[in-house]
C-alpha cells in the first residue's frame, strides 16, 4: 500500500484492543463530545457476516454454520487464530465502508477486528491510534456482569468449559495486542480498574490529539 491510500484516510482514528476494555463506550463518548462519526465495527459485523463470499472471507462465511461445540469446545490456540483470520478478512470490508463514507468531519472507527498489524499501514500519523486491553482480573469481573454472557454458551455440550474458554481465548487475544503494539512501537493502555471510565477517555483523547 503506498502513502497515497493511506493518506485518504487521514481523517479516521482508531481505537483498537481486545474485548471487555472499555472500547466501546470511551468511543461514543469521544464521538458525541468532539463531533466524531462513529464507526462500530462490532455493529456491522453481522452485514459484513451476510456479505461474505466464501472465497473471498471463507473463515467468516463459515462462522455460521458452526456449533456451539465447533466455536468453544476446540483448544485456545485454534480460537485465537479463527479470531485472526476472521478479523483479517473483515477488515478488508471495513476498509470499504470506510473509504465509502463522506470525509466532511473526522471518523472514529473501534473494535477489536482493528488490530495492530492490520491498522498500521493506513496510519499517518501514529497518534492517529491507540489499542485498549483489559487485565486478565478485569476481562473476569467485566464479564460477569454481563447477563447475556450465559445464553451465549447454552447450547454447548460442556457451557462451564466453554465459558472458561472463551476467557481464555480472549485473554490470549489480549496478550498477543499488548505484544505486537510493543512490538511495533505503537500505543497501548492496559485497563484494569484503577482508573475511572472518564479518566481513560481523557487519556485517549490526549494521545489521539482531540483535546
Amino acid at each position: 500500500m503506498d502513502a497515497k491510500t493511506a493518506d485518504t484516510l487521514s481523517h479516521v482514528y482508531w481505537i483498537g484492543g481486545s474485548p471487555c476494555a472499555g472500547k466501546s463506550s470511551i468511543a461514543q463518548a469521544l464521538a458525541d463530545q468532539y463531533n466524531l462519526h462513529y464507526y462500530q465495527c462490532d455493529a456491522l459485523f453481522g452485514v459484513h457476516q451476510q456479505r461474505a463470499q466464501p472465497e473471498q472471507q471463507p473463515t467468516l462465511s463459515r462462522l455460521a454454520t458452526l456449533s456451539c461445540d465447533e466455536i468453544w469446545l476446540v483448544p485456545i490456540a485454534e480460537q485465537v487464530a479463527r479470531v485472526q483470520a476472521l478479523y483479517e478478512e473483515e477488515f478488508a470490508m471495513i476498509l470499504a465502508d470506510l473509504y465509502a463514507l463522506s470525509n466532511t468531519k473526522p471518523i472514529l472507527a473501534e473494535g477489536a477486528v482493528l488490530s495492530p498489524t492490520l491498522v498500521l499501514p493506513y496510519l499517518v500519523e501514529r497518534y492517529q491510534a491507540i489499542w485498549l486491553t483489559p487485565t486478565p482480573a478485569f476481562q473476569r469481573f467485566y464479564y460477569a456482569q454481563r447477563p447475556w454472557i450465559q445464553e451465549v454458551v447454552r447450547t454447548c455440550t460442556n457451557p462451564e468449559q466453554a465459558l472458561q474458554n472463551w476467557m481464555a481465548r480472549d485473554e490470549a487475544y489480549a496478550q498477543w495486542v499488548n505484544e505486537q503494539t510493543a512490538a511495533l512501537g505503537l500505543r497501548l493502555v492496559q485497563v484494569d480498574g484503577k482508573r475511572s471510565i472518564d479518566e481513560t477517555t481523557a487519556l485517549v483523547a490526549h494521545w489521539l490529539r482531540l483535546a
